[in-house]
């Protein structure tokens, strides 16, 4: 046999194993790729199951060379999976992170009091003094409790030990969700919204106020708000009158939410204006509690109290007089004021009706002129004119 012969032989021999492969592949692809897959194959590499002699051998390679993928085409490498960024949600009352400053070791005490709604009030004013070194925050709350039920928390006695233990300046009240459906212990119990509850609220409302008050402290107490259920508003209007009541007390403050989270008509709305103005989500889903912009605002309102007792937040404002909370010491005194301005709620006396003051104040007459002076609508004798000080002759 010649070597011509010899070659002819090989190349009709790998003819043959080329037609052998292409058949073989194509049964392997036939059985191996599902439809959905064949439809994408335009757009990725081909590679077929081989094994033994074949392996390394791909029959679509010259397909794949003339046509190339679409990637290939847009010179663009093939697509990655990416992983989607996964944003922990934030329940929504819950605040934001606060940057806090250092407080001072002598700062005083706002202590806020109550159940879940009172500790987002606590968080809203934290958010308020966070860049305040002279004041903090602290809490007696317990989400799901309030007066009532079998076993509610000794509120007064809770509140006395953090007032003995803490340089308090005020307290913060807000208390009441927690009460709605529950009876109050007794044999037999007494049950809810009846005349002898109401009246035994009205007792544990007056306990607590009783005694922060005999350890000479302010109370700012926060009404509840409304809801859109009428049950609910009922229930929770008979409450906030027994916490008004409670700010017959000229030191307890009872700041009055129910308008300022209504709408314009009047009707329950779970949007409203922030702190800021903008008209935003206030009420939680349940339209009974808080969104944090909901509670930013209750302590918006709460701080304003507070500054009216307080005075202010820096320097002496916390030294208060002893007898009179309400009178805030900025130049060191640390007794009563000798006086009062008239009309003052403490001035019960006689007034002096003859008095310049009492005169100007009170019945509106005009100062008496002062020669001299540019309002001194007298004339000065012979055409002399004074104004200011200086004297000019007439001619």
């Amino acid at each position: 046999m010649t070597v011509a012969a010899g070659t002819g032989i090989l190349k009709a021999t790998a003819r043959l194993m080329v037609r052998f492969a292409l058949v073989i592949s194509f049964c392997v692809v036939a059985e191996t790729i599902p439809n959905a897959m064949a439809q994408q194959a335009a757009d990725k590499e081909i590679v077929v199951a081989q094994s033994g002699l074949l392996r390394g051998f791909n029959p679509f390679s010259p397909l794949q060379k003339l046509f190339g993928s679409k990637e290939r085409r847009r010179g663009q490498p093939p697509p990655q999976t990416q992983q989607k960024r996964r944003t922990p949600s934030r329940a929504a009352g819950t605040p934001p992170k606060i940057e806090i400053t250092p407080k001072d070791p002598n700062a005083g005490v706002i202590l806020v009091v109550g159940d879940r709604m009172a500790r987002g009030v606590a968080d809203g004013l934290e958010f308020l003094f966070a860049d305040k070194p002279q004041i903090r925050v602290e809490r007696v709350t317990e989400d799901k409790a309030g007066f009532a039920g079998d076993t509610p928390p000794e509120w007064p006695t809770k509140v006395l030990a953090k007032i003995r233990g803490a340089d308090v300046k005020a307290v913060v009240v807000m208390i009441g969700r927690q009460d709605l459906g529950k009876a109050f212990p007794g044999d037999p119990p007494i049950e809810f919204m009846t005349q002898e509850w109401l009246d035994t609220y009205r007792k544990t409302v007056e306990a607590l106020a009783r005694v922060v008050r005999q350890e000479k402290k302010p109370i700012v107490w926060a009404g509840l708000p409304p809801t859109n259920t009428e049950s609910v508003n009922a229930e929770f209007t008979q409450l906030n009158s027994i916490f008004q009541s409670a700010s017959e007390d000229r030191r307890v403050r009872y700041v009055d939410i129910w308008d300022i989270f209504l709408a314009e008509d009047g009707s329950y709305s779970s949007f409203g204006p922030d702190v800021d103005g903008k008209n935003t989500r206030l009420r939680t889903g349940d339209r009974i509690g808080f969104t944090w912009p909901g509670f930013q605002k209750v302590a918006f309102f709460v701080d304003r109290e507070l500054l009216r007792l307080l005075g202010g937040y820096g320097g002496l404002a916390f030294e208060g007089v002893e007898d009179d909370p309400n009178f805030i010491v900025l130049t060191g005194r640390t007794t009563s004021p000798e006086a009062l301005l008239l009309g003052g709620e403490d001035d019960d006396g006689e007034k002096d009706r003859k008095s310049t003051a009492y005169r100007f104040f009170v019945k509106g007459d005009a100062l008496p002129p002062m020669p001299g002076r540019v309002d001194d609508p007298r004339m000065a004798v012979e055409g002399t004119s004074v104004l200011d000080g200086v004297t000019a002759s007439g001619s």
